[in-house]
């Protein structure tokens, strides 16, 4: 429907034309339908507890449709996300690594009682126009049961070092392992992202497989 090429008199056709051909096709399919129905219910092939069997399958298959903005609505898990002008992604969780942790270097802190050392990986491809370090540019960390633990409270040393992570420019792509202490009796962990320099507060939850 171009209405710079066509008066108002031949706008209006086009329009009517394209709903009757519109109801004409509901009708069509509505009847096809019907006439399925009744073949599937003579023969047996057709119930409906077959049909909400059916649908409950699909519900289960699903992906998760949070936005990733609410410990409600959190990511799936190695689901990635922008934030600022990063896309990131955690991988190779561990909610208790202590005894790695502790293992890799001799000066390494043991966790409080009750806690334990978190591991994981963040995957980052940078999207900005300048420069940017992903350890210094987006705050992560691990939700449980309530209460945020950031990674930069965890002064240990750990193989493949987020803090050592190059600098890039537009495409460049930057990883690094994380260390977090966390409680060791939360029943519920989310994996979170924020950005450093935004000050809306707003965070990214991805779930942990």
């Amino acid at each position: 429907m171009k209405m710079f090429m066509h008066g108002r008199q031949t706008m209006n056709l086009d329009i009517d034309a394209k709903k009757l051909l519109a109801v004409g096709a509901i009708g069509l399919f509505g009847l096809a339908g019907l006439t399925a129905c009744g073949t599937e219910d003579e023969d047996g092939s057709g119930s409906s507890s077959d049909t909400t069997e059916a649908a409950e399958d699909a519900g289960e298959e699903a992906p998760a449709d949070g936005d990733g903005t609410s410990i409600d609505a959190p990511l799936a898990a190695d689901s990635s996300v922008e934030v600022g002008d990063w896309t990131v992604a955690p991988s190779d969780i561990k909610l208790d690594a202590t005894d790695e942790i502790l293992g890799h270097n001799e000066f390494n802190d043991p966790p409080a009682d009750g806690s334990q050392l978190a591991l994981f990986t963040v995957d980052g491809t940078y999207n900005g126009s300048e420069t940017g370090s992903l350890w210094f540019d987006v705050t992560v960390g691990i939700w449980a049961d309530g209460t945020f633990y950031d990674s930069t409270d965890c002064l240990n040393v750990v193989p493949e070092d987020l803090t050592e992570a190059p600098e890039v420019s537009n495409g460049g792509t930057a990883a690094g392992a994380t260390c977090v202490e966390i409680p060791s009796d939360a029943e519920t962990y989310l994996v979170y992202f924020e950005d450093l320099m935004s000050f809306d507060g707003t965070k990214y939850f991805v779930e942990i497989g």
